[in-house]
């Protein structure tokens, strides 16, 4: 079987129609995409658009649904959101996190975070995205970014940090200069060579990494919160293999991420231990969510070993659930549900 429906087999063996056909789509804008449903040809019963990605195209959903290629079949439209939606009696878009298939599982016992770590909070972007950008700042400017392992911006050329410059000024960031002069930031543990990639790290049944193993909480920054300018307040539901990993490592998960975003690893079993956060926190906006973790994140190493070690019970069932199938079966139990 080809790679691509190796991994889709779990998906493609629960979806109705004889005959099957994966159409790849990610990150490809609306035009490409209908484009691409041009190229059907022969006689196909279901159509599997593989987008892998958020899905931000919203607005022309219909109008892909409605392409004539795709008429009279099922057309599921995959993406890594939150929910599983029937559109009509042919047309589904699904929630099938395809990384979550393809992650190592650990048959090691979960071992305890020794006590007295130098470093509570760990957090990388080693990619530029707005959101990202304003929470190092916010680290930043009240002092913080000695506190935690943290990175911003190692794999960005220098046209990405001019962007969040210009942003920065649309938002009234104050002194943002000082910030952009100091990236890219490479954590203070780091010790990997220059230009090297991290992506690698999510690929091992636990995440070797410092930022992993040296802190007792992992703050997650999604590929997307919110669609920028903030003040449009357009959700944009996304999980990747980010917000696994302090799962998989044995920490203690902050998510800025999308609205929902806590609920539905909930919804997946997985324990969140939403009282670290303030009420509400899960429905905030990001530019709220980014002033919850620096109060958070300010409350320092002591803090947070103490609610590391006042929690291991939940640490451990996320650890034991993350390593186990029950997820998947899930997943699939709720695509199922709304055939």
């Amino acid at each position: 079987m080809h790679a691509l429906g190796t991994m889709y087999k779990p998906l493609l063996d629960i979806l109705p129609g004889a005959s099957k056909k994966i159409i790849q789509i990610s990150s490809q804008h609306p035009e490409d995409i209908l484009k691409r449903l041009n190229q059907i040809t022969g006689p196909v019963d279901t159509v599997l658009l593989s987008n892998g990605d958020v899905w931000r195209y919203f607005d022309v959903r219909k109008k892909i649904f409605d392409h004539p290629n795709l008429q009279n079949k099922n057309v599921f439209l995959q993406t890594l959101g939150y929910a599983n939606i029937k559109v009509n009696d042919r047309c589904w878009e699904i929630s099938y996190p395809l990384f979550y298939w393809t992650r190592q599982q650990s048959t090691v016992e979960y071992v305890v975070k020794t006590s007295g770590l130098k470093y509570g909070f760990s957090c990388l972007n080693n990619s530029n995205n707005m959101h990202r950008t304003i929470l190092g700042y916010r680290l930043y400017e009240n002092n913080l970014l000695s506190d935690i392992i943290f990175s911003q911006s190692i794999l960005d050329n220098g046209h990405a940090i001019i962007r969040a410059s210009q942003d920065a000024k649309i938002l009234n960031l104050q002194n943002f200069e000082e910030y952009r002069d100091l990236l890219p930031i490479r954590s203070q543990m780091e010790n990997i060579p220059e230009g090297q990639k991290f992506r690698g790290y999510h690929n091992r049944a636990v995440p070797t990494h410092p930022a992993y193993t040296q802190a007792y909480c992992n703050i997650v920054t999604e590929s997307e919160c919110e669609e920028y300018p903030y003040s449009r307040n357009i959700n944009l539901p996304v999980v990747t293999e980010k917000s696994y990993k302090p799962l998989r490592a044995g920490q203690i998960p902050i998510m800025l991420a999308a609205r929902g975003h806590i609920a539905y690893f909930k919804s997946l079993g997985f324990e969140m231990m939403e009282d670290l956060m303030p009420e509400g926190y899960d429905q905030m906006n990001v530019l709220q969510k980014i002033t919850s973790i620096v109060a958070i994140v300010s409350k320092g190493t002591e803090f947070i070993e103490d609610f590391y070690f006042g929690h291991l019970r939940e640490i451990r069932h996320n650890y034991k659930l993350v390593n186990s199938n029950k997820v998947e079966q899930l997943i699939l139990q709720n695509i199922k549900d709304i055939l």
